[in-house]
């Protein structure tokens, strides 16, 4: 009997998150030092300019993509268990996996916004972004707290990128590909016995 796949409990999620943020910042590194570097030495751009920006974007969207179109799970989701798929459990396609992949990124920047407003509430040079800041904190935290609150209610537990595109996560058994039944032995016939020749 197959074993039950349930939906993700968002801790998990959280934890998962975190395991490929990291793995995203160390290739967001190697990016930074092998490609945005030497191009903009090359080309005499500035640090942080549109350039160097898209090339993150692309970096960080070919990683949730290339995972999720291959399997359905990346590095963080693969030690938690965990598989992105389509409601109906088909790996999601490329166009999908795009679309959900920008959609978490801004989720996530969300998430991080009112971080992202302390640090500029402790930077003296900043404050004249100050009032901006604390609205958009105040208005990402009460986004992010609604959609929590609505993937709690909802019984497959999705957030507003599992909405977006039709997907969910949901957590694999201990043994998600158990090994096929052996046969026993003297049960098959073989092709001499059949009276077939095998070519």
């Amino acid at each position: 009997m197959p074993e039950l796949i349930l939906p993700a409990p968002l801790w998990r999620r959280l934890a998962a998150a975190v395991y490929d943020g990291l793995l995203l910042i160390a290739l967001w590194m190697v990016t930074l030092l092998l490609i945005c570097l030497p191009l903009n030495s090359l080309l005499g751009l500035p640090p942080g300019n549109a350039v160097n920006r898209a090339l993150l974007l692309t970096v960080a969207l070919g990683f949730f993509v290339w995972f999720w179109t291959r399997g359905g799970q990346t590095l963080g989701m693969r030690a938690w268990r965990l598989q992105v798929r389509r409601s109906g459990g088909a790996l999601l396609r490329m166009p999908v996996a795009v679309v959900r992949a920008m959609a978490a990124l801004i989720y996530w920047g969300l998430v991080l916004t009112p971080a992202a407003a302390s640090m500029i509430h402790r930077a003296p040079s900043l404050e004249n972004l100050l009032p901006h800041v604390q609205t958009a904190s105040i208005g990402a935290g009460l986004a992010v707290l609604l959609s929590l609150v609505a993937a709690r209610l909802d019984a497959r537990r999705r957030l507003p990128q599992d909405w977006l595109t039709g997907s969910e996560v949901v957590l694999l058994p201990l043994n998600p590909f158990p090994a096929a039944p052996k046969a026993k032995k003297g049960s098959g016939r073989t092709a001499k016995e059949s009276g077939s020749d095998p070519r």
